[in-house]
């Protein structure tokens, strides 16, 4: 008897381990990716995401203001330490001064950083007191010291780790032609896509923008998922937003800005509403970290 129950019992592990070995097998062949949000710790606006897959993949989209560093090194830390693809969507303070303090360190760590670019001379003559250009100047003056930096531009489609991304918008022509705020219409909107779902990433693109982008692609705006134009703070046109219908809104945003004590003063509330009423969820700093999966 006892002899019957011990083959019983081999014969039970045996199918549990293939099982699990199995499950394990669809596991990593079907990639699976998270897109996080994270608030910013000097309590300002700002934009930094990570994507990160079930194979250890890692894209890290922005990243915020300088002070946030730690942060930002403490995430990427957690997260394995190494950074497949760092991409910086416009040359703002409050997108690329945690990159800006970190690069001496965590360069050996990084595979390739993909940005916007931008004419310097047209943008360091047109450019504001609250451009921040010195931390462009830093920026570039890093980037001319490594090969690791690719240019994106309007237009360009590219796989990275696994995902489709597509360019929407990024500096050309018309940016020069119209734009009064070439630092936040340079940046990159950027649609990424898996299997099923996508996700809209718009930088701090702004409404005068919204126009051409309509036009040139269309129905391709629509998406799953939207990370709203300048923190939610007018940004997009409600036409585009209405092109895009996610059901999902990130708003890279503290309560400040969502809930301003003035009113009137920012567009927050009323793009809020907006959403709302296409049927989005709302995220935004006060619950951030936010996590979606990316089907």
């Amino acid at each position: 008897m006892k002899k019957r129950w011990k083959k019983r019992i081999g014969i039970f592990l045996a199918a549990a381990v293939i099982c699990t070995g199995i499950c394990l097998g669809l596991y990593l062949r079907e990639p699976r990716y998270d897109i996080t949000q994270y608030a910013d710790t000097t309590g300002m606006q700002a934009m930094f995401y990570t994507i990160e897959s079930n194979r250890g993949d890692l894209i890290v989209i922005d990243g915020g203001n300088a002070g946030n560093a730690d942060y930002v090194k403490e995430i990427i830390r957690k997260k394995g330490g190494h950074v497949d693809a760092w991409i910086l969507t416009h040359p703002h303070p409050d997108h690329i001064g945690a990159f800006n303090v970190l690069w001496d360190e965590l360069q050996p760590q990084i595979d390739v950083i993909y940005t916007t670019e931008i004419d310097y001379l047209t943008y360091r003559d047109r450019a504001f007191e609250w451009d921040g250009f010195e931390g462009y100047d830093l920026f570039l003056n890093y980037m001319s010291e490594t090969d690791k930096m690719t240019y994106l531009h309007t237009g360009d489609e590219l796989d990275i780790c696994g995902l489709h991304f597509q360019i929407l918008h990024a500096c050309d022509d018309y940016v020069y032609e119209v734009s009064h705020d070439i630092g936040n219409d340079s940046g990159l909107m950027m649609r990424v896509t898996n299997q099923e779902e996508s996700m809209l990433f718009c930088a701090d693109v702004g409404v005068m923008m919204s126009d051409k982008i309509i036009n040139q692609y269309g129905s391709r705006i629509a998406c799953d998922y939207i990370q709203m134009g300048h923190h939610g703070n007018g940004g997009l046109s409600e036409a585009f937003y209405r092109l895009a219908s996610p059901k999902a809104a990130f708003f890279d945003a503290p309560d400040w800005l969502m809930n301003p004590a003035e009113e009137g003063r920012y567009t927050t509330p009323e793009n809020r509403k907006l959403m709302e009423s296409l049927g989005s969820k709302i995220y935004s700093y006060e619950t951030a970290p936010n996590r979606i999966r990316l089907k």
